[in-house]
């Protein structure tokens, strides 16, 4: 039978079997074999890794809320989502049992091209969800064994624990871990109110941050991912308040001066937060020392200073001002010196630098509104997306892969998400009803 054939015929046969010896045996090295798997995969011309990945097995206690499945889909859409993979999936369970049923598993995917295989193992406890990753070389003769790492989240979340598998996986293959285990906020305009949500980052599970039944803009996330700062109207005037999203804790309030409070950015060492404050006249860029409360101006300029976004290293912050004409993006350090313009035409606003530093993200306005990219210095100028509609406030994955954005190209603003080239262009999935200004959320802790 040929290889694609007989790899059919073990997806509608009966289920596949691992050995007990596999689901109890010890962790790999430290040292991941799978870059090397990678390698072999790129020279061979291939444009993804194949990746084998049937229903997670569950040991301990019977499936009764269907994790084999459920599971291994998420994780298996996470994994598709990097665009780095091509994932087989939905495929029975491998219960333990039979080693030679295992091998002949593994050799029917390897013979119809899979280069590596995914084992899940999950085991349900009474206050928490365990589960394990386990990488597998199907370009080895042996099958090696070339990465595992245990993980536990409270049983309430088990979609977590699918993602901080997929995230491992990445990292296994690339050295950086992957973006599924984070969450994007956003404002959904209610009315005539504009509430501040949250949701895993392919839009399951949505959650209200704030019910003030006010204006509330512009969340940014913490370096820690535990809060966020945003402005709201909730007191009358537009105030800069921080919410923690998963603590019973009050809201804070950061800046309440009159006139605007508003453009949050945290410093990478979340020790600091720049904002635009127009309480001496005009809108200019101030840092808030988040320890003491002080305040300190970095810019002075009769023109609009604003949207401040920092570079990962700390050392510089990238602005909005239209102190030559139509509004540009300029570069400054972060104590305000060494003022330098990025862009040089158009009408450029909300601008994100990237968490590899090697490039700023913005929105032009050129009839329409589009995102491009253009590098710290100037040079490399792109642009990212070409209508339909206008496409708008970019936001960073935390591993510089992928970009969140809102467009309104399908009846109404939605948030879609691409890669950093502008590639791969699609609407987050399982999110419903119109949202605005996304914020990519760090990896959770």
């Amino acid at each position: 039978m040929k290889p694609g054939r007989r790899l059919l015929a073990v997806l509608v046969a009966a289920p596949l079997v691992v050995a007990a010896a596999l689901l109890a045996q010890p962790p790999a090295p430290a040292r991941s074999q799978a870059p090397d798997v990678l390698l072999n995969v790129i020279r061979s011309g291939t444009q993804k890794l194949n990746l084998f990945v049937p229903d997670f097995t569950v040991t301990g206690a019977p499936d009764t809320n269907n994790l084999s499945r459920s599971l291994a889909d998420v994780a298996g859409n996470d994994l598709k989502f990097t665009n780095l993979f091509s994932v087989v999936g939905n495929q029975p369970a491998l219960p333990a049992g039979n080693a030679d049923a295992m091998k002949k598993a593994w050799t029917e995917a390897a013979a119809a091209g899979a280069h590596a295989a995914l084992l899940g193992v999950i085991t349900p406890r009474s206050d928490r969800l365990e589960g394990e990753m386990r990488l597998f070389d199907l370009t080895s003769p042996e099958f090696r064994q070339i990465g595992t790492k245990r993980f536990a989240v409270v049983p309430s979340e088990p979609r977590r624990l699918a993602h901080k598998i997929a995230d491992e996986v990445v990292f296994q293959f690339t050295g950086e871990a992957g973006d599924a285990d984070t969450k994007i906020a956003y404002v959904a305009p209610r009315g005539n109110t504009k509430e501040i949500y949250t949701m895993d980052y392919d839009g399951v599970a949505p959650v209200p941050l704030t019910a003030n039944q006010s204006i509330n803009i512009s969340p940014r996330w913490s370096p820690d991912a535990r809060s966020l700062a945003f402005t709201s109207y909730m007191r009358g005037y537009p105030y800069l308040y921080r919410l923690f999203a998963f603590e019973r804790r009050p809201v804070q309030l950061l800046a309440g001066f009159l006139g605007i409070n508003s453009s949050p950015a945290w410093s990478p060492d979340g020790r600091q937060v720049a904002l635009t404050l127009s309480k001496d006249g005009n809108p200019e860029i101030y840092m808030l020392t988040l320890a003491t409360g002080a305040f300190r101006r970095l810019t002075s300029h009769p023109s609009i200073d604003t949207e401040p976004t920092w570079s990962p290293t700390g050392r510089e912050i990238a602005f909005v001002s239209d102190r030559s004409g139509p509004a540009q993006i300029y570069v400054m350090d972060a104590e305000g010196a060494n003022l330098r313009r990025v862009t040089q035409s158009g009408f450029n606003t909300q601008p994100r630098w990237s968490p590899k530093g090697d490039s700023i993200v913005f929105t032009s306005r050129q009839g329409s509104h589009d995102l491009w990219a253009v590098a710290p210095d100037g040079s490399a100028l792109r642009r990212l997306t070409t209508g339909p509609g206008d496409n708008e406030s970019a936001a960073w994955s935390p591993s510089g892969r992928h970009l969140a954005f809102q467009s309104n190209r399908s009846r109404g603003a939605r948030l879609y998400t691409m890669l950093a080239d502008g590639s791969e262009q699609q609407a987050v999935p399982n999110a419903t009803g119109e949202a605005v200004s996304p914020a990519w959320s760090p990896r959770l802790p």
